[in-house]
C-alpha cells in the first residue's frame, strides 16, 4: 500500500535481518528493505489522499515520517477506507471483501492479507489496553491519533511479510534472513 510508511514500521518493529545464520533476537540486525523481499499491493486511492493530508509526497528526499505523522496517517487510512467506523474495531468482513474485489486476479494475496487483519485486530486491542493503563498513555490519546490503526497496520504487514505468498517473495539470502528474523522472534501478532 504505502511502501515508505510501512517500510518504517515495519523497520522500526523488527529490525530485520541479523547476517549470521543464529539468530539473536537481542541483537539489531542488518536492515533490509521489506518491499523488496515481499512485494504489496502498492499505494491505492485512499492511501494517496491520506499520505497528501499529512504532507507525505513519497519522493526520495521526502525525511522518514514522524511516529505521529505515520500514526496519524495510519489511522486515516483505516477510516478512510471505511476499515475502521468505529474505535479499535475493524471491519474485517467488508476488508475481505473489498480486498477481494481489488486483487480480484491474485486471490493468494487478498486472502493473506484478510488473514493478516483478523490476526492483528485482537493483538492491537491488547496492546491498546494495556497502553491506556499507562499514566500518559490517556493524555496521548487526548492528543493525537490513537496508536490502534498503526498497530495494526505494523502488525499486518509484518504477519503479511511472514506469510508472503510464493509469488511475490524474493528468494535470497538477505530476505530469508530477515523472514527467519521476524518469524523466529515472534514479531506481529
Amino acid at each position: 500500500m504505502f511502501k515508505s510508511v510501512i517500510s518504517l514500521i515495519l523497520l522500526s518493529a523488527s529490525l530485520q535481518c541479523y547476517t549470521a545464520a543464529v539468530i539473536d533476537c537481542q541483537r539489531p540486525p542488518q536492515l533490509v528493505d521489506p518491499a523488496k523481499c515481499c512485494l504489496d499491493g502498492g499505494r491505492d486511492e485512499v492511501t494517496e489522499v491520506c499520505a497528501q493530508r499529512m504532507g507525505i509526497t513519497g519522493g526520495p528526499s521526502d525525511a522518514p515520517p514522524t511516529v505521529e505523522t505515520a500514526t496519524c496517517l495510519a489511522e486515516c487510512i483505516l477510516s478512510e477506507s471505511k476499515y475502521m467506523q468505529k474505535p479499535e474495531t475493524l471491519e474485517l468482513s467488508l476488508i475481505k471483501s473489498d480486498l477481494q474485489s481489488k486483487f480480484a486476479n491474485d486471490t493468494i494475496y487478498a486472502q493473506t492479507m484478510a488473514e493478516a487483519f483478523q490476526k492483528c485486530q485482537p493483538s492491537a486491542q491488547r496492546k491498546m489496553k494495556a497502553f491506556k493503563q499507562i499514566p500518559l498513555g490517556n493524555v496521548a490519546l487526548q492528543r493525537g491519533c490513537s496508536p490502534f490503526a498503526g498497530m495494526v497496520l505494523g502488525c499486518t504487514y509484518m504477519e503479511y511479510f511472514k506469510n508472503c505468498p510464493a509469488h511475490r517473495w524474493t528468494d535470497n539470502e538477505e530476505c530469508s534472513l530477515a523472514k527467519q528474523f521476524v518469524t523466529q522472534c515472534s514479531l506481529g501478532a
